[in-house]
Formats: structure tokens, sequence, C-alpha cells
């Protein structure tokens, strides 16, 4: 158990070697580091987190349940009497959400941050679709030298690591993203995953800077 002073929790050297044993094992014994944190069999990923990791939209029902529906995320109340008022509401149609739809930049920002927590990884075509070719080239573009030092991977659509000279090629060629080789980018198992805060950080830098 821990007890602040007493226990106290190992440090980040210890807590970083402690994953990657743990990796090590689970991947030996036949499970898959199919999200950040989570291991399964192959064909027994938990269903429930698929949906947020693939920023799917969901409803949420209860004391201070958030939902996502087309593009809008909102909270239910959290105390009683509000949920009380807030359905009756929502029963009579007079319910009206005050937010608008998330910006631009936070749909990326959620994109990204949510994709590459998984082993999937950012799907680099659907991404520059959604959110332009400028901005797909800006993030290959941050990730160049994480790329090179093997902490995220470059995959093609059959999800082959691409060598760092192909990725290199694909990024300074002038033709669109979508005829690249260049399909996916992902963090790697488990150096990249350990670095997930920075990495991903430094992606919304170039999203919003």
């Amino acid at each position: 158990s821990y007890t602040p002073g007493v226990f106290p929790l190992p440090n980040e050297t210890d807590s970083a070697n402690f994953y990657k044993i743990a990796s090590k094992r689970l991947s030996e014994a036949g499970y898959q580091h199919y999200e950040i944190s989570s291991y399964c069999k192959p064909g027994y990923e938990c269903k429930h987190n698929v949906t947020y990791w693939q920023n799917r939209p969901f409803y949420a029902f209860g004391l201070g349940s958030a939902s996502y529906i087309n593009g809008v995320r909102f909270s239910r109340p959290r105390g009683m009497r509000n949920y009380a008022d807030w359905v009756q509401k929502l029963e009579d149609g007079t319910w009206c959400h005050e937010s608008s739809i998330s910006e631009t930049k936070d749909m990326a920002m959620d994109s990204v941050m949510l994709s590459l927590r998984t082993a999937r990884g950012l799907d680099l075509h659907s991404f520059s679709k959604s959110f332009g070719e400028a901005l797909t080239r800006s993030l290959c573009e941050t990730f160049r030298p994480f790329v090179e030092s093997g902490l995220v991977i470059a995959m093609d659509k059959e999800r082959e690591a691409l060598q760092f000279n192909e990725f290199e090629s694909d990024l300074e060629s002038e033709g669109e993203m979508s005829g690249s080789r260049m399909a996916f980018l992902r963090l790697s198992d488990p150096d990249g995953f350990l670095l997930s805060n920075e990495l991903i950080s430094l992606a919304f830098g170039t999203i919003s800077p």
C-alpha cells in the first residue's frame, strides 16, 4: 500500500523499468498491447474503451456523466435536484446545450491524443481528409526526429514499418498524403508509449501553436 512519506511510489526510472518488464512478460504470454495501459488476448479488446480511443460518439447516463454526440461534449448535472430538472426539460423538449460544436483544432487534438494512445496509431490519410494536408505534413515534420530515433513508427497501408529514409522521402515529396506510402504513425512499444505525454504535447503545439 502507499502511504505518503512512508511507502513512497517508485521513482520515474523504476516505474519505466516496471512498465517494460510488464510489457515483455505479457507479450510473451500472448497478450497484445492494444492501448497504452491495456493488454488483452487477441479479439478481447474492451469494446467500451475502444469507443473512446477511436473518438466515436457515445451516450452516457446518470449523475455527472459525459456524452459525446455530433462533435459536442456535454455533461449531465451532478446533483439529484438539478438532474431531475434537467431530465424534465429533456422530456419537455426545452433543454438546449449552450456550447457550440467543438472547434476544428480541439477535434484534431482529440484525434491525435486518442489515436496515439493505441497500437493502431494515427490514420494519416483520414486525418488529412478531416483536417488538411498542411497540418498532417506539419505533424509528420514534428515527429521526424522521433521516427529517426525509433520512438515513433511510420507505417504503410499494410501496417509494415517504413525505414526512416522512406519516411523522409514521402515527407519531402510534393504529392498528396493520400498517395504516399505513409498511412499511419504510432508510438513504439514500450519506449514511445512511455513518452506519450511528451510526444502528444509536441503534436498539440503543432496543431495549436
